[in-house]
């Protein structure tokens, strides 16, 4: 299944004009998510809960539902694939508002652990980039993802 996924958000990174289902959306942002979490090589369990936490609330998933989505998105981790094809889909198929939302999750990842890696800082920077929206952006983001 995950492949099936995989490859619908393939075609729409390479310019094929197909509706991106929910589900691709959302493994989209928690692999985004997961790649955050891994970005200072010390995937901790509070972040993957973290993980869990913010796809079951920003998405309306049940804790089985969530934890599926997150197995999902690190099972993407062993693909050889880039992140451009998750961050391109973010950029194509959310909204502003939710593409916000995404940037919100990923700052709740990043300093999940109570430490924010500079690795952290300039991924969340650079995907709020490449999904249309400004470092003034990612900074409200961040001061969202504190509160």
């Amino acid at each position: 299944m995950l492949e099936k996924i995989v490859e619908k958000l393939k075609n729409l990174s390479k310019g094929a004009n197909q509706p991106v289902t929910e589900e691709a959306k959302r493994l989209a942002a928690a692999a985004l998510l997961i790649e955050a979490a891994r970005r200072d090589n010390d995937f901790a369990d509070a972040e993957r809960k973290t993980i869990v936490q913010v796809v079951a609330k920003n998405f309306h998933l049940g804790d089985e539902d969530a934890k599926h989505l997150v197995d999902m998105a690190e099972e993407r981790q062993k693909l050889p694939y880039g992140e451009s094809i998750f961050t391109r889909t973010v950029e194509a198929s959310f909204s502003e508002a939710e593409r916000k939302e995404v940037l919100q999750m990923l700052w709740k990842v990043a300093l999940a652990d109570g430490h924010l890696d500079r690795l952290e800082d300039i991924m969340v920077h650079r995907v709020a980039e490449e999904i249309g929206l400004t470092p003034a952006d990612a900074d409200a983001a961040r001061k969202a993802a504190e509160a």
